[in-house]
């Protein structure tokens, strides 16, 4: 096969049977014009993709591979998003295939990861995956337009794509620094025993962020070798080289974020310790002033002759009022102490 042709079309009875999947998107890239979006029949009857033009293919297969687009040249097995075994990577004569697993936020608490296969062959790019991935959406639906990668190899290509996913990790680092800050601050003013439970669901979000980076970095490190495909173009192996780069970039930033959550649970075991000790110096003082206030009642209840004894009803009004002043003095104290905020104020503005 020529390396820039497609094999011959399919007949349009075959349309119907299935070769071409019904979940799917088409677009192709010319170098003087926009984006143009490919239905089945005009996808099939295509003969070529000219170095001036570029194809990309968007496959959602819940059953895994997609067995409709053989007709382009791939092969079908090996455009199962799970077919990548461990290094993430498979090379052909005239294809290569990227096994990388894509990541839908969806809020922050409870991030998903897509598997996607990534097939680059000559000026075609084909991507298969069991569900919608948010960054492909977002690139098909707001960024394809503006696009003018028709003279783009089809290497460099999807190294954008998996570039532009790679940003979704960064933008979910980001979301997750922003909730972090947000309890934090909370802390800062009265820690609670819920905001530890925020903590640990933190916590697991970045260690469940960094799982779904780190377990691609052979793939990653693999684009950054000079042995990855010695036959590919230089500008194509340094858009590798830099793909490989960024990776280290983000996964660097993902690891950082467990550790400020570690952070976080350090300044809420402080504050939570300095509350402890502000109950307690409380609770002292008004032990000692209830203690002095037995203590007056057990003198003036001590069994000799004494004018004070003499008093009669008027001394024991005035005993009964001084224990009533110190009994009434402590508990206003403490009640002041406790929430009129007698520590100093902190800023709890954010801290870029």
């Amino acid at each position: 096969m020529p390396r820039h042709a497609v094999p011959a079309a399919a007949p349009a009875s075959d349309i119907a049977e299935g070769a071409v999947p019904q979940a799917f998107r088409a677009l192709l890239f010319s170098s003087d014009q926009r984006s143009r979006e490919l239905d089945a029949a005009a996808l099939v009857q295509m003969q070529k993709v000219d170095d001036s033009q570029l194809l990309w293919v968007d496959v959602v297969d819940p059953e895994g591979a997609a067995d409709g687009v053989q007709w382009i040249g791939a092969d079908p097995a090996l455009l199962d998003p799970d077919a990548g075994g461990v290094l993430g990577l498979m090379l052909t004569p005239e294809w290569k295939y990227l096994y990388v697993r894509a990541l839908n936020w969806q809020g922050g608490r409870r991030p998903e990861d897509v598997p996607i296969a990534v097939g680059v062959g000559p000026n075609i790019v084909v991507t298969v995956h069991r569900r919608q991935a948010d960054f492909i959406a977002a690139v098909l639906d707001n960024e394809a337009d503006h696009l003018r990668v028709g003279r783009l190899e089809s290497t460099s290509f999807a190294t954008a794509l998996l570039d532009r996913m790679l940003t979704d990790y960064l933008d979910a680092r980001d979301a997750f620094e922003t909730a972090l800050d947000r309890v934090e601050l909370l802390i800062l003013r009265k820690p609670r025993p819920t905001h530890l439970g925020e903590l640990q669901s933190l916590r697991h979000v970045a260690s469940r962020l960094r799982r779904q980076l780190a377990v691609q970095r052979d793939l990653f490190d693999a684009l950054g070798r000079p042995d990855f495909d010695p036959g590919q173009s230089d500008s194509a192996g340094q858009h590798a080289r830099a793909l490989s780069k960024r990776y280290a970039s983000v996964m660097a930033s993902i690891e950082a974020a467990r550790e400020l959550v570690n952070g976080s649970f350090d300044l809420y075991t402080s504050r939570a310790a300095e509350s402890t000790n502000h109950a307690m110096h409380t609770l002292t003082v008004v032990t000692v002033v209830m203690g002095l206030s037995a203590t007056v009642a057990g003198v003036l209840g001590m069994n000799f002759d004494s004018k004070v004894f003499a008093t009669g009803e008027e001394g024991f009004v005035i005993a009964a009022t001084v224990i009533g002043l110190l009994v009434v003095g402590a508990i206003g104290w403490a009640i002041r102490r406790m929430f009129s905020g007698t520590f100093p104020r902190r800023d709890t503005t954010r801290h870029s």
